[in-house]
């Protein structure tokens, strides 16, 4: 059978063990809970962290409160304008049967293609193609909400980033 040779490292670091686990053993039970306790400038950071969590949640409540109201009042408006768009097309409608041009549902359909013509046109005039009606409608939703919104166009981000700091800080 062949010898197995022990080195003086392995001797080394099997006595460093054995010294550590005495060590650990010896400390045991030794060390109370009651000793260590928090300097006096955790304690003012604890603090501040609790000011200025309490800071972030009511900037938070604000900002929704105030993106609700304008969330409320975008909607108002987009509706009174495609309600106003309604209108304008029944009182179109209206005041052309009362002039005797239309005289029944072909009629209606008739001129309301060519008033859609009419605003194709003039979007093709304006825009240089015909396909980017869909664009016009969007820009003038986006136009409205800038209105709306003004200097609150990043409000969903200043809310996330208010609730990321205000979790943060519990």
């Amino acid at each position: 059978m062949r010898e197995k040779k022990f080195s003086i490292w392995n001797i080394l670091i099997v006595l460093i063990l054995i010294a550590l686990v005495v060590i650990w053993l010896i400390s045991l039970g030794q060390v109370s809970s009651d000793e260590i306790s928090r300097p006096d400038e955790f304690k003012e950071d604890r603090e501040h962290a609790k000011r200025k969590h309490k800071w972030y949640k009511t900037k938070l409540r604000s900002q929704k409160k105030l993106k609700a109201q304008l969330d409320k009042k975008f909607k108002l408006i987009h509706f009174g304008m495609r309600m106003g768009l309604f209108l304008l097309w029944v009182g179109t409608m209206l005041g052309l049967h009362f002039l005797g041009l239309i005289a029944g549902l072909g009629g209606v359909v008739a001129y309301t293609a060519g008033i859609s013509g009419c605003v194709i046109g003039a979007n093709y005039l304006s825009t240089g193609t015909y396909y980017d009606l869909k664009e016009l409608a969007d820009i003038v939703k986006i136009r409205s909400e800038n209105w709306v919104y003004g200097k609150f166009t990043d409000l969903d981000e200043r809310i996330e980033f208010s609730q990321n700091k205000a979790e943060q800080h519990i």
